[in-house]
């Protein structure tokens, strides 16, 4: 175990070493336009630019840097950088300085270099790159250090000669000192937290003047980051920082700390991702791990450093992103939404883009569902898409017709394809991760082009903000117990896991239909120890299509009532949902879904809104079912029949047929379908017939 003085000696930066002579590995050989040939040589350039110019997959790439406000960014830099402003500010300074990089490496264009090597220059006049701490005055590097590292090296590769040496020298320099010395400290504390004094915030950042809720308990963060995307970001630039650093001051004690760290931290992922690929942050926070990863990996090989590339399951993480692809009529790119997961609404965040992994790949492993997953499902393609390309590999669809997922991480998704139209149904179960929300057994429901079951978008991280009950269970469309949720923590800490488990203990398929049930009674029996069982069975009859939803909860000593709540999506204004004698009925432009629940002990239903501020619970209106009679075992029952827009509703009628037998009758058009439901154990049974 280092010591506190030994912590410090190893996490600060040798300055002598910022300024030796230039040394070079001679792995990957330089030329007249590329410095370092970090990620591709230079005869791929030719390729890369008539793509870049003529590739219709590539148009929104080039016509978006090609329209990139370049007299807006001039008056930025001009006179409105703040040089503490590390939540934006800095970051845009990176982000704009690689994209124009790139863009002159495909064009030519020098007044794009200019801009572009101006964005670096004030990027390096910050006196810190991120806006953490260790012991109060140590900067540790997380978000921003990471990518002003990566906007360094590519900038000091891409603008060539464009650059003079010794500028070019004096920003690797500084990109030592402020980047990768930062991301080594952040990596070595999360490797040996106990050396850690303590990690905060820097107040003399704005970083609080923009967020001034977010004075989260970072006491434990050494621990918590430690299996997280926070942790491959900075991993990632410090492979890449040493390596562009060795390749231009040669090698050194600290390049070598640096890249041992790194290469420790990197290969730890082959434990946090599941073996199937999957990665329990989510999609949106497990692309920006895979991109990162993936980046470092690429580079770490090409200089013959390590070669990481079997780390992970890289073919199954594409499996992964096609298992939560969920795409609606307004957005072809849309996911499966577990946790704080979704495509932005609006702007440019609203325009996803995802395909440079898979791209990656595509041409590492030859796969064509990879490819053509870039091509279709990925949103816009970047430029780590283009330098990725396979030219020459063809795409493959996926098979057609219906599909259940069932992931290593015991999340769960049928589907009947991957058209806006198509059917799909998911599941939250398993265990908790970085980044969820109390959202075991969870469910969402799409079809004809529209989310008719939702998980709410993107709850506040904050705990102080009013509406941080929707990261509740509360919050979601899974059930509560006599208006109880299952466990979560009080969010004090950030986003980090809760102790809630769930697990899926049966799955089927069958002719016409799909079923599984998670059993999610330890998470219950956090907050009501006296729970006994909690289970939510899912049938997915897809060629109907319908969804049968059975609730069952036993507990020993206090009878229950149960509640089963449902989401409507109404981000956008359009989606209502109304309540009714026996079920409910949700509407939305395309689609409408009509509901039907019974229960033994009777039922009750209302349409309802969180108790949070008004303009936010409009949003995210809900149906909620109960049970009418307390009991010890309640059990409800909730068919979901989704429906086009236009034509007849679907029907449904649920009677009892025993004391402890439900039969549900569905009908639409000239087609009938009949299921038995037995409530017999912790587990009901069911039949299907028709």
């Amino acid at each position: 175990m280092p010591s506190r003085r030994e912590f410090l000696q190893i996490t600060t930066l040798s300055l002598p070493a910022l300024y030796l002579s230039s040394w070079r590995t001679g792995f990957a050989t330089p030329g007249a336009e590329l410095r370092f040939a970090l990620f591709f040589a230079e005869d791929r350039l030719p390729d890369m630019r008539r793509h870049y110019a003529e590739n219709p997959l590539f148009a929104p790439l080039r016509t978006r840097l090609a329209a990139f406000d370049r007299a807006k960014e001039r008056q930025f830099l001009k006179k409105e950088v703040r040089y503490n402003d590390h939540l934006y500010h800095i970051v845009r300074l990176s982000d704009a300085a690689q994209q124009l990089a790139f863009h002159y490496l495909m064009t030519g264009d020098k007044e794009a270099a200019r801009l572009s090597a101006d964005c670096l220059r004030t990027m390096m006049r910050f006196p810190k790159w991120d806006y953490f701490l260790e012991a109060g005055k140590e900067v540790i590097g997380i978000q921003r250090a990471s990518s002003s590292v990566i906007a360094a090296a590519l900038c000091a590769d891409w603008l060539g000669k464009s650059v003079s040496p010794n500028e070019r020298a004096e920003w690797l320099a500084i990109m030592g000192e402020r980047g990768c010395e930062p991301c080594f400290r952040s990596l070595y504390g999360m490797r040996h937290p106990e050396a850690v004094v303590g990690w905060s915030m820097d107040p003399t950042s704005t970083y609080f003047e923009h967020r001034p809720g977010d004075r989260v308990d970072l006491s434990n963060w050494p621990h918590i980051l430690d299996k997280t995307n926070l942790k491959a970001v900075p991993a990632s630039a410090l492979a890449i920082g040493a390596v562009v650093y060795q390749q231009h001051f040669g090698k050194s004690a600290n390049t070598e700390r640096w890249l041992e760290q790194a290469i420790f931290s990197l290969r730890s992922f082959a434990e946090i991702f599941s073996r199937d690929g999957s990665y329990n942050e989510g999609v949106s926070y497990g692309n920006y791990t895979a991109l990162n990863l993936v980046q470092a990996t690429a580079v770490l090989q090409r200089f013959q450093v390590a070669d990481l590339i079997d780390m992970i399951n890289w073919p199954g993480h594409v499996d992964y992103a096609f298992g939560m692809a969920m795409p609606v009529q307004d957005d072809p790119y849309e996911i499966v939404n577990f946790g704080d997961n979704g495509n932005a609404k609006s702007g440019e965040a609203g325009k996803p883009k995802r395909s440079a992994v898979p791209m990656w790949v595509a041409a590492q492993f030859h796969d064509g569902r990879a490819l053509w997953f870039a091509e279709n499902l990925g949103g816009e393609l970047d430029e780590w898409s283009l330098a990725w390309h396979p030219a020459q590999l063809s795409a493959e669809a996926p098979p057609a017709g219906p599909q259940l997922w069932h992931s290593d991480l015991d999340w769960i998704v049928a589907r009947t394809g991957y058209a806006p139209a198509d059917l799909v149904v998911a599941m939250r179960s398993g265990g908790p991760s970085n980044h969820e929300h109390a959202d075991r057994n969870s469910l969402i429901v799409k079809c004809f082009g529209e989310t008719l079951v939702a998980d709410p978008y993107r709850p506040p991280y904050s705990f102080s903000d009013p509406s941080w009950m929707m990261r509740t269970t509360l919050g979601h469309s899974a059930l509560l117990i006599d208006g109880k949720p299952h466990q979560y923590h009080d969010g004090s800490q950030g986003t980090n896991p809760s102790e809630a488990v769930a697990r899926v203990v049966r799955t089927g398929e069958r002719a016409g239909y799909f079923h599984w049930t998670s059993d999610a009674t330890p998470a219950y029996q956090l907050v009501i120890p006296e729970v006994q069982s909690v289970t939510r069975t899912v049938v997915v009859l897809h060629q109907f299509p319908a969804v049968l939803v059975l609730d069952k909860v036993s507990k020993a000593v206090q009878p229950a009532t149960i509640q089963a709540r449902f989401f409507a999506y109404n981000l956008d204004g359009k989606g209502s949902v109304n309540a009714n004698a026996d079920g409910f009925v949700t509407l939305r432009p395309l689609a409408r879904l009509l509901a039907v629940t019974a229960s033994g002990q009777g039922i009750h239903t209302e349409a309802g809104r969180l108790p949070i501020p008004a303009e936010v619970a409009a949003k995210h209106p809900f149906a909620e079912v109960s049970t009418h009679t307390p009991a010890l075992a309640p059990f409800l029952v909730t068919a979901l029949l989704p429906a086009s827009a236009v034509g007849a509703l679907p029907s449904a009628q649920i009677t009892r047929a025993g004391e402890n037998i439900l039969v549900i009758r569905l009908a639409q058009n000239d087609r009938t379908l009949t299921c038995r439901v037995y409530d017999t154990g912790t587990i009901p049974e069911f039949e299907i017939h028709g």
